[in-house]
């Protein structure tokens, strides 16, 4: 395969901001389409732009300005993971969603309007698709392949509207103003079929490993395609779109219902099916590092899934989340490089969040007796067997002496991806102290910020360390493996198998096997909720098992932030206290399409609720 992706390359592209511009109009900025797709390197510039549209979501955070979702991180502040400084979360869409403060006209229509945003990059493709052939640098070859690479695109941003919407138009073709822009909304089961098909034909057709390492996980490959399919398969297995009562009056004008509200347990054996054929690749495999006696090193393991640039567990990444250091700027706290203001630290991990990690012996908190809340250690705690340095002149450090007895004896998965009070920060050797920093404009509201993904080395005199954005990773198809065999064949070995996979490399013990299939979805979905902290997964676990009202509609939690000095010997400090009310309705599970849209076209449904 030619080498056609230039990902950070992005051709200026007007933005749509109706359905009747998506149907419409003709992009500006570029020259006519004729001169465009007679030259290879224009092209080339359009497959780019194209590929600019999937978002960064989790690893950039990015202000609300601009419309576009590239870059916003709502999705972990939207779940029970992560929140923003209330004054920086004041302006912020996700804060209003959190609140419950928004309508099909705001704010997603302002500041995250996915509908309007895939919409535009699908046009782009089907014009691509229109309009391309060969030149005398650009032969057959390339064109095939550059169409399989967008097909790829408009079957994931399908994919993407699908999760946020449910039903939506399916159009696979240009539309002019003059035939029909009024079109109606697609059954959700007939999307799925769609690209059920349109993602196993692809597949069939890319290679099975990138040509250009350089492009290694930006390069759609058959495992990209098989991944898109099978999580899109998962969810549709899932009981907001299976059986799910509160959807079955959305209906289209010609009476046409949009979603099935009848229970099918095959459509969980589609998925787990869909996995396999990933698996069955024989590509992927956990990323694994070793100790000196050939043990794993969790540690090291779980660190480099997100920096190591030769991984096996990658499938799918966008290759430029190194380009922007607004997470690691976020994240990491200010006493670390307070000196030129961009360590920040008012990214927020919830209390919620932080008592879902396991102790060190693969248990819940509330059922290990050696998990304490009382007190403070007396002696240094560190990494064992490990080749994980951290803070160099301390080699080791999970915990300094002095530290609050929740945050001992823990999973590994806790301290490479949580910043807590008392720790050593790793940037400036220096102890963390949230409570120093409380009364900046940009402080930090419960007392942890995230440490996943971030630059161990992070100063904004450097660019940041290599870090793709990770879209699609075999441990989350491990989990979703055993989730939906536990659905439809629960007892099934290769549950328990495919777990205890991910609790191996994270250095946990092995999942108890005695559980019946209640309580292995429970232990899945904590699985999920640990294993794929801050992945832009948790919202959707939560919405699509429904579970919003009971986890996204109630008082959060952190510790006891003030403007208080040394927190880290102020016991005061560490106790649960309440820093917001949350509100979530049922009808929240699925995005209001935005009114502009409804307004313009009268055969437009809109979603229950809104």
């Amino acid at each position: 395969m030619k080498k056609i992706l230039y990902i950070s390359f992005i051709v200026a592209l007007s933005m749509v901001t109706s359905c009747e511009d998506y149907l419409d109009q003709v992009p500006q900025g570029l020259l006519t389409q004729e001169v465009v797709f007679d030259n290879s390197k224009t092209i080339k510039r359009w497959i780019a732009n194209c590929y600019s549209y999937i978002p960064i979501n989790h690893l950039s955070i990015g202000y609300p300005y601009g419309g576009s979702p590239v870059g916003q991180g709502g999705w972990n502040a939207m779940s029970d993971e992560l929140d923003y400084t209330s004054n920086f979360g004041a302006s912020y869409w996700a804060d209003a969603i959190q609140k419950g403060n928004w309508t099909s006209s705001s704010p997603t229509s302002t500041y995250c309007d996915y509908w309007t945003y895939f919409y535009t990059a699908i046009r782009q493709i089907h014009l691509f698709l229109n309009n391309v052939h060969t030149t005398n640098d650009f032969n057959e070859e390339d064109m095939n392949n550059a169409k399989l690479e967008v097909r790829f695109l408009r079957a994931y941003y399908y994919a993407y509207l699908l999760q946020v919407y449910g039903s939506v138009p399916l159009i696979l073709d240009e539309i002019s103003f003059t035939e029909d822009m009024n079109v109606m909304r697609t059954p959700y089961d007939e999307i799925v079929d769609w690209l059920d098909n349109e993602l196993k034909d692809i597949a069939a057709s890319l290679p099975l490993k990138a040509d250009d390492k350089n492009w290694y996980y930006g390069q759609p490959t058959k495992g990209s395609a098989l991944a898109v399919r099978a999580r899109m398969l998962l969810y549709a297995a899932r009981p907001l779109f299976n059986g799910n009562s509160d959807l079955k009056d959305v209906k289209n004008p010609d009476g046409t219902a949009l979603f099935n509200a009848t229970y099918n347990v095959e459509k969980w054996k589609r998925a787990a099916d869909a996995i396999k054929d990933l698996f069955d690749l024989g590509v992927y495999d956990l990323h694994k590092e070793y100790n000196a006696d050939g043990s794993i090193d969790p540690y090291m393991s779980l660190i480099n899934t997100f920096f190591d640039a030769d991984n096996k567990e990658i499938i799918f990444a966008r290759t430029d989340g190194n380009q922007n250091f607004n997470w690691d700027s976020f994240c990491t706290p200010p006493c670390a490089d307070y000196t030129d203001g961009n360590a920040l630290g008012f990214l927020s991990i919830t209390q919620e969040a932080i008592d879902a990690f396991f102790t060190k012996n693969g248990l819940d908190i509330k059922e290990d007796p050696d998990y304490s809340e009382t007190g403070f250690s007396t002696t240094d705690l560190y990494a064992t067997n490990t080749e994980w340095e951290d803070v160099s002149d301390y080699p080791g450090l999970l915990a300094p002496k002095g530290t609050y007895n929740m945050y001992i004896n823990r999973e590994p998965r806790f301290y490479v991806d949580v910043m807590f009070n008392g720790q050593m920060c790793p940037q400036s050797k220096v102890i963390v102290d949230f409570q120093s920093w409380g009364g900046n404009w940009y402080h930090n509201q419960t007392g942890y910020t995230p440490r996943k993904q971030v630059d161990p080395t992070f100063s904004s005199f450097k660019s940041v360390l290599y870090r793709p954005v990770v879209l699609y990773r075999l441990a989350e198809f491990y989990l979703s493996y055993a989730e939906a065999l536990n659905e439809y064949n629960p007892g099934n070995p290769d549950i328990l198998k495919y777990i205890n996979l991910v609790r191996e490399r994270a250095g946990i013990p092995d999942l108890s096997p005695s559980l019946d299939q209640t309580a292995m979805r429970k232990a899945i979905l904590k699985e999920r909720q640990v294993e794929l902290f801050c992945e832009s997964h948790r919202y959707f676990d939560i919405t699509q098992w429904k579970m919003g009202t009971t986890l996204l509609n109630k008082e959060f939690y952190g510790m006891n932030i003030s403007t208080t000095k040394n927190a880290a010997t102020t016991p005061s400090f560490y106790a649960r206290t309440v820093y917001q009310t949350r509100v979530f309705k049922e009808y929240f599970n699925l995005w209001p399409i935005p009114f502009d849209e409804i307004n313009t076209n009268k055969n437009l449904v809109q979603n229950t609720g809104w």
